[in-house]
């Protein structure tokens, strides 16, 4: 069966050199070097310092790039604990960074000062009468899904497995059922979050509902410390999941494309597809669309035919049907090294002939073959709210996400890549509306508060000056006062 990586290149492959180390042995000695007041005794709380016993360990992060040394991981095991830390690095004018999964794009979940490390926040438990999810803030997407194994429900989240359910859900959450059940945050009913007083408060629609709203889109880091959350599952039986792969020149290329945004944003909600463009050579591109479908067989199996009609495909289609918790295996892939990478994204409501050439022309002229667009489908369960109805405002006014990744394996690449990548993301400018994703967070985005949050974002930051009064919660991206 072909693989279901999106990129390949990064499936668990060996890689000679991910991190320089030098690099890394000198941010160790400057962490270690730098002054801390007393540290605390918190119960529940393991102060690590550099050399201490599972320091190390924890100094892998999503993205090569943004790699430092913090000088302490505060490990909270409870909210209580979670709620002491903030407290002290309050009281104590210190910098800090809150880490779950530690997947920020641009490595906002940590920081060269301390940072309040919630994985070990990691419990789930499932109410089957209410059909609801209890998981800590600190649990990742694949945590969830190992504990509902054989539980005949699926939780509607992204596919890695190693993405911390934290931000994933406070930034949208979307995922191969996000068509059928909404995104991760439309899909929360409650959670409890460590306010900038160092006291925990709850939110839902009825008990600080504005929280509430924020929290369901706004993204992590800006109102407080997530610690748990309840969140809806569904019931489901067998899943299909499906694969096809074309390699084609540039102008056979756009027949795909277009067909493929015809189609896959007003599909069978059941249905969720994304179709991958890479580069091949100079003058050929793959594209690759699959998903996964808890549609009628017969529904898929046309709408896929209907694009095998436009171009023959390059090697047979996948099709299979399995249980959830396979296709859940199938889609995860496993848990690369870190690499150097660049990633930015583009809501758009659909490329016009220009756009698309533009895609492909600024794709098959990058310097690397490490690059990939995907283009995500939206529409179904996400389009049943309003813009206005949580933070995430990205529904009826566009169908597709833009995804872009470039990937490398040293620094000495960073800069010309970082540039690359930039060069593409400002030639797409004519063609899309300005529209991002705040989980695909990106630290060269221009006008990012419109980009994130549209007109939300004056909303957004009222919740702030409520909760939020001195912004203590704050970093690059964060919502303002």
């Amino acid at each position: 069966m072909e693989s279901p990586y999106l990129f390949p290149w990064m499936a668990g492959s060996p890689r000679d050199q991910l991190t320089e180390p030098e690099d890394i042995a000198t941010a160790i000695r400057a962490a270690k070097a730098r002054k801390l007041p007393r540290l605390p005794n918190i119960p529940g709380c393991r102060m690590l310092r550099p050399g201490d016993p599972g320091y190390a360990t924890r100094l892998k992060v999503y993205n090569a790039r943004t790699q430092v040394a913090p000088a302490l991981f505060a490990v909270c095991s409870t909210a209580e604990a979670v709620a002491a830390v903030v407290r002290w690095v309050k009281d104590n004018g210190l910098a800090f960074a809150v880490r779950s999964g530690g997947h920020s794009y641009e490595g906002y979940s940590n920081s060269s000062s301390v940072v309040i490390d919630i994985r070990s926040l990691n419990k789930v438990t499932f109410d089957k009468p209410n059909l609801t999810v209890t998981v800590g803030a600190g649990a990742t997407i694949g945590d969830i899904q190992n504990f509902l194994k054989g539980k005949r429900v699926a939780f509607a989240a992204g596919s890695c497995p190693s993405v911390g359910i934290g931000g994933h859900a406070l930034g949208g959450g979307y995922g191969l059922l996000s068509r059928a059940y909404g995104l991760a945050s439309d899909n929360l009913q409650s959670l409890h979050m460590v306010s900038a007083a160092g006291a925990t408060i709850t939110a839902t629609k009825t008990t600080n509902p504005d929280l509430y709203w924020a929290c369901r889109g706004g993204g992590g880091g800006s109102f407080g410390i997530a610690t748990e959350f309840i969140f809806s599952v569904h019931p489901i039986g067998p899943v299909i999941v499906f694969g096809q792969s074309w390699s084609l020149p540039a102008s056979r290329a756009l027949r795909i494309i277009d067909a493929w945004q015809q189609w896959a944003p007003v599909a069978h909600s059941g249905t969720t597809a994304l179709l991958k463009i890479a580069k091949i050579d100079p003058n050929t591109v793959s594209l690759r669309c699959l998903g996964q479908s808890i549609a009628p067989a017969n529904i898929i199996d046309r709408d896929l035919r209907a694009l095998e009609r436009i171009e023959p495909l390059s090697k047979p289609r996948t099709f299979r049907t399995m249980s959830f918790w396979n296709a859940v295996q199938y889609f995860a892939g496993s848990d690369p090294d870190p690499a150097y990478q660049k990633e930015k994204s583009d809501f758009v409501p659909a490329l016009t002939e220009s756009g698309m050439t533009t895609l492909l022309n600024q794709m098959t002229g990058q310097s690397s073959t490490h690059i990939a667009t995907i283009l995500n489908a939206y529409g179904g369960a996400i389009d049943a709210m309003g813009e206005g109805e949580s933070a995430f405002p990205h529904r009826r006014s566009i169908k597709y996400m833009i995804h872009y990744y470039s990937g490398w394996d040293s620094a000495a690449s960073t800069q010309a890549r970082v540039a690359e990548a930039n060069a593409f993301y400002r030639a797409m400018r004519p063609h899309v509306p300005g529209k991002a994703y705040v989980n695909y967070i990106d630290a060269d985005l221009p006008n990012w508060q419109n980009a994130y949050w549209g007109q939300n974002f004056g909303r957004l930051k009222a919740v702030k000056r409520a909760f939020d009064p001195t912004n203590l919660f704050h970093f690059a991206r964060s919502i303002p006062l």
